[in-house]
């Protein structure tokens, strides 16, 4: 699974949930207690594909899991992650949507399915900045005081999983599967005291020689905004022996996408996207440099990127006013 520098949200949270022990840990980690006591013992099995609106996929990702009840009946378990900066009042709307083309997906309009429909369980995850005050369910949505119409529509609710407000050892008994929901956690959220606590643990958590390990990194430098150097500090003590070439490996990935695009548009594309994340909106100035600038130029620049802390360090010679 590539890790896309456009959607890096969707990106780890897909990687954290698609894969070993991160896709069975997490499920089980954030249903509620009785909901998991009903569970049989077999593994949630991830499954493939998207329920996503096509014009919401900017903002949500999502990873639908088999389970087996006790009772021997089959069931669903429905991650939805909302990767927007606020609580999104229609949220409840779009579940129900999402569990309705579930269902369709289950019965396959066979008539013994149809009488006999699975549970789903949806989790809803959320890491933006704003406390979530959107409705928790369709019945909280309905406009009308009238208890006798409001007795007519069925809850349709969800289980809301706000990870900023989560103790992070309770996000996932699996260390990588923590450290890619601790990843999400403060990619909005947390100051900079609080992230650089816990670094060492996100750095530590993914298999070693993994690809998810390299994904998590490439998070760290592109939504933390962490300099490659300090990166790599943290990673040589975290993996002692490896920290060095472990970033070196993410430095050079995102070096050789930018080279595959076409060398100096790709490269162009990518230090503009690197540079917007680091350090907001570019002037007008630097955007016209780097439109110029020979795949040369542009390398050397992005050199300097990874450890600068500021657009001046990258771009001195150009008079940005």
């Amino acid at each position: 699974m590539k890790f896309d520098l456009n959607k890096p949200h969707d990106s780890i949270f897909q990687a954290t949930l698609s894969d070993g022990l991160r896709s069975q840990a997490v499920p089980r980690a954030h249903m509620e207690p009785w909901q998991a006591e009903l569970l049989a013992d077999e593994l949630p099995v991830p499954l493939d594909g998207s329920f996503v609106d096509e014009d919401l996929r900017s903002s949500q990702s999502d990873k639908l899991f088999e389970v087996k009840l006790r009772d021997g009946q089959p069931g669903f378990v429905y991650a939805l992650l909302e990767h927007k900066s606020y609580p999104d009042p229609g949220t409840a709307l779009q579940v129900l949507k999402y569990k309705v083309r579930i269902l369709e997906m289950y019965a396959q309009g066979r008539a013994g399915r149809l009488r006999a429909l699975p549970t789903v369980i949806p989790l809803v995850f959320y890491h933006g900045a704003q406390r979530w005050t959107a409705p928790g369910s369709l019945a909280e949505m309905v406009a009308t005081k009238d208890e006798r119409l409001r007795a007519l529509e069925p809850s349709f609710g969800y289980y809301l999983r706000e990870l900023t407000v989560i103790p992070v050892e309770r996000l996932a008994s699996d260390p990588g599967a923590r450290a890619g929901l601790v990843a999400l956690r403060h990619s909005h959220a947390g100051g900079e005291a609080e992230k650089m606590r816990l670094l060492p643990e996100v750095v530590a958590g993914p298999p070693d020689h993994s690809d998810f390990e390299k994904q998590v990194l490439l998070y760290l430098m592109a939504v933390w905004k962490i300099p490659a150097r300090t990166l790599a500090k943290v990673a040589e003590q975290a993996k002692p022996g490896r920290g060095e070439n472990m970033v070196g490996q993410v430095v050079q990935e995102l070096i050789d996408r930018g080279e595959a695009k076409g060398e100096a548009k790709g490269l162009a594309r990518t230090l503009t996207r690197l540079l917007e994340r680091r350090f907001g909106p570019l002037p007008r100035a630097v955007s016209g440099r780097i439109s110029v600038a020979s795949a040369r130029e542009l390398d050397a620049r992005f050199m300097v990127l990874l450890d600068a802390q500021s657009l001046s360090e990258v771009f001195p010679d150009v008079d940005r006013d």
